[in-house]
Parts: C-alpha cells; structure tokens; sequence
C-alpha cells in the first residue's frame, strides 16, 4: 500500500510518498509552485505527481486559500479539492480538518483552511505527550501548544492574535518587515527578502532559495547584497559588503528575537519546556529555542530530509493508517 502525503500551499507544494509502514522507501520534495501564477496548472502539476508515485491513497492538507487569486478561503479550498480529484482519479483521497477528521470530501470548506498544522501534530502526538510544535518555512512560522490536547486556535486569524501563527519565513518575507531600521530606516518596498539575508549570513546556499527574487536577478551572494543595499536606497559599492553583512546579521538576529519572544509566551502560558521543530527554517528555530530558555528536539535529526516537508510526510503516514 502506498500513501501520498500532499501539502498545497501559497508558493510550494510538498509531497510525501510512504509504502509499508512508512519507515523505509518513498520520495518526496519541495515544488516551487505560485499559485497566483499558475492556479489553471495545479491539476496538471498534481497529475504529473500521479503518473510519476502512482498512490493508492492520497492525505491532503491545504493553505493555498489565503491566496488573491482566489476571491475567498472557500473558493480556494474548493478550487485545491477539485483540482486534487482530477489528478488522482483512481486513488483514495482524504482531506483533513482543523478538528483532525479526515474526509473524502473538503466540506465545509471553511474546516479545512490552513490545516497543514494538524497533519503534524496529530502524527507527532503519537510520539510526544507535551511539546511546543514548531514549523518554519519560506513564509511562515507556526508554533503549537500541546497538553494533552492540541490547544492552538483553529483559524489564521485567532492564530495570529495569539502569537500561534507568525508572519515571517525564511525565504519571501520582505526584509523591511523584519529589520524596520538599521542606522536608517529601511524603505518599506519589496526591494530584499529573507532568503538574501541568509544567503549572505551563510545559513543557506543559493539552491536552497526556491523562490523568485524581488529583482529577477540572480541568488549569488553579491546579487543578495546588492538588494539589500537597494533597501537603504544605495548602490552596494556606496555602502561596502561589510555594512551589508551586518545588516543580514541584524536582521537574523531580529527574526531569532522575534521567534523566541512568541516561544517563551505560549511555553509560559500553556507550562511547555520543550520545542519539537522542524522546516527549512530550523536553523532559526533551534537558535530562538535557546534564547527562550527551552529544549529543543530537532525532526531533521529524526526524520532527515522529511523534516522540511513534514507536514506532507506527517499526512501520508496518517492516510496509511485510517480505516474508514
């Protein structure tokens, strides 16, 4: 039997395969895919998965809603389940619920809006009993208390009020939006992200930015500091590669300061000690773990490269083991 797991989101589509028991084989990824760019393409890029993994059950969780190429959440959820069932035709499909119920049918949509979250912790719940569910990516950070029970909000926007939901990734977030100033204030346009910060701190290469530049340029370490130089209205050879270097590092620094803030809130509040993460971003999660004071349990360590797909892992594994 084998079981796909499949996280459709904003800017990636991440898959997972797992055949057996879900401990050995498989394939699975990270998929550059924009969805305000190319939501007539979902189907065929998800058939193009069919044809290659051939899955006999397929596990979906789905965030793509939020984007503005969809005039509302449920037209997206609807328009990502339709999309779903075309392209595996012959398989068994399941969507997932913010409540944890796994359905053939993502109805009301409005239950199944950014429920990738859940995939994780109701896989992980298995294994931990109280933990702080971590999980960074190119655009966001969530975080997830658990105590016996999955504690967090339902929605976006609950989860925003409540420092469960953070706004920043490690890619596409525009560096403005986390560095404000830096001996100026930053112009506020879409002139550098955070996957130019962290090419020029070293904690990514350029293969790991997926994303589009702001620029169209290339992902090169002077390319990156030349668009962050753009941010204080210079050229790079007006302010020197140093100052650009400490500015990356500043802006590191402040993203770490930010993510550690919200970890030691809801830890505080909910009498966690410890952080289970995982995402491209764990370089940064294990970092503001530290500077909150809590352990640290690293899925990468655990699961490899799984990790930064792992709600699309998590998924597959549950799939594998519902029975109707």
């Amino acid at each position: 039997m084998s079981s796909l797991g499949l996280d459709v989101g904003g800017a990636n589509l991440k898959f997972s395969l797992v055949e057996g028991k879900g401990e050995k084989g498989g394939m699975g990824g990270i998929i550059y895919f924009p969805i305000w760019k190319n939501a007539d393409r979902l189907a065929n890029r998800l058939a193009e998965l069919n044809d290659t993994l051939e899955p006999e059950k397929v596990g979906v969780v789905i965030t793509a809603e939020l984007s503005d190429v969809f005039s509302s959440k449920s037209e997206g959820v609807k328009f990502v389940e339709s999309s779903v069932l075309k392209a595996f035709p012959d398989s068994e499909v399941y969507f997932l619920s913010v409540d944890g119920v796994l359905s053939r049918e993502a109805n009301p949509p409005s239950d199944f809006a950014a429920s990738n979250w859940v995939a994780s912790v109701l896989f992980l719940a298995k294994t931990f009993e109280d933990f702080l569910f971590a999980d960074m990516g190119s655009t966001t950070t969530d975080l997830i208390p658990v105590k016996g029970k999955i504690l967090a909000a339902k929605t976006d926007y609950e989860r925003l009020k409540r420092g469960e939901l953070i706004y920043m990734g490690v890619l596409r977030t525009p560096v403005f939006h986390v560095l404000p100033h830096f001996t100026v204030p930053l112009v506020p346009e879409f002139f550098a992200i955070t996957g130019d910060v962290f090419v020029v701190t070293g904690d990514i290469a350029a293969d790991d930015y997926t994303c589009e530049t702001p620029d169209g340029r290339g992902k090169e370490v002077k390319n990156c500091m030349q668009r962050l130089a753009r941010q204080l209205c210079c050229d790079l050879e007006e302010i020197g590669e140093d100052f650009v270097t400490e500015l990356a590092a500043e802006a590191k620094k402040a993203i770490i300061e930010k993510i550690a803030n919200a970890m030691s809130g809801l830890a505080s509040i909910h009498g966690l000690n410890t952080v289970v993460g995982c995402g491209i971003g764990e370089f940064i999660l294990q970092h503001a773990a530290k500077t909150a004071g809590l352990d640290y349990i690293s899925l990468r360590e655990m699961y490899g490269e799984r990790s930064h797909y792992f709600p699309a892992y998590a998924m597959a594994r549950l799939v594998e083991e519902f029975e109707p």
